[in-house]
């Protein structure tokens, strides 16, 4: 572990011990083939935190190593994203070809505008500043259909899978506070080491709450989260839901 502070050592040992445990929980539980997209964006979570361990951070080889290796992981955030909204509605196609557009043509716009703001911006003309624009673009683009799943289902009393929400849970509150990190650090907020530590210490908070959590057994306990001031209304706005998605599907169709 090269030149890290002492407390990012400690939350990047506790990290790679996290990180282990879940991947293999997740393969010996069958869940990797359930959440792939979850499975492999771990993985590579996994191989970027072992990186410190070879390669001097100061180093070009780091630097080659972590932007390819970010570079894959912004790309699985919205591979995950895109895994979320098929679970989550798994049973309501209609809506969830809408939402799928929706999220790609968001994605092919962000990524329009990050190349159109390179030119415009004068210290990204190095690999790590086109990482960062791009990255800064993307995520902020994905924030936006991590908010709308999350309102969805406080509104909605659809009945998911515990894991589903716990899946949902942790990665909100992890991609959020990488996107917050993300965008303090290039408005020009350079609080490394504090970031930095704030950014691992939630991503471990996280691991460990799955670690917790996600198991073979809650693929078949339902939860209901939304909606649960008015539980009366419930069978009005499924059958609303319902109608929404058969409109969506006939309309596909044509």
């Amino acid at each position: 572990m090269h030149q890290l502070p002492i407390e990012q050592r400690i939350l990047l040992l506790l990290e790679i011990a996290a990180l282990l445990i879940l991947c293999v929980r997740l393969f010996r539980e069958g869940l990797h083939r359930i959440y792939p997209y979850f499975f492999l964006y771990l993985v590579l979570e996994l191989l970027q935190t072992l990186i410190p361990f070879w390669v001097p951070l100061p180093s070009r080889a780091y630097r080659d190593l972590f932007v390819l290796s970010q570079t894959l992981i912004v790309v699985f955030y919205a591979l995950v994203v895109l895994e979320l909204y098929s679970v989550i509605l798994r049973n309501r196609e209609g809506i969830a070809r809408i939402a799928r557009r929706f999220i790609a043509v968001t994605l092919v716009l962000a990524i329009l505008a990050a190349t159109l703001l390179l030119r415009l911006e004068r210290n990204t003309a190095t690999m790590t500043g086109y990482l960062f624009a791009f990255e800064r673009t993307v995520m902020l683009s994905l924030v936006l259909s991590v908010l709308l799943i999350g309102a969805f289902l406080v509104y909605y009393p659809v009945p998911l899978g515990r894991n589903v929400i716990v899946y949902m849970a942790g990665y909100a509150a992890l991609f959020l506070t990488a996107t917050t990190v993300t965008l303090i650090q290039n408005l020009g907020y350079f609080w490394d080491r504090l970031l930095g530590g704030v950014n691992m210490g939630v991503f471990v908070a996280c691991l460990i709450f799955w670690l917790m959590m996600l198991n073979r057994q809650g693929e078949n306990q339902r939860v209901v989260v939304g909606h649960q001031w008015n539980p009366s209304d419930e069978p009005r706005l499924i059958a609303q839901l319902d109608a929404i998605n058969a409109t969506l599907l006939r309309s596909g169709r044509k």
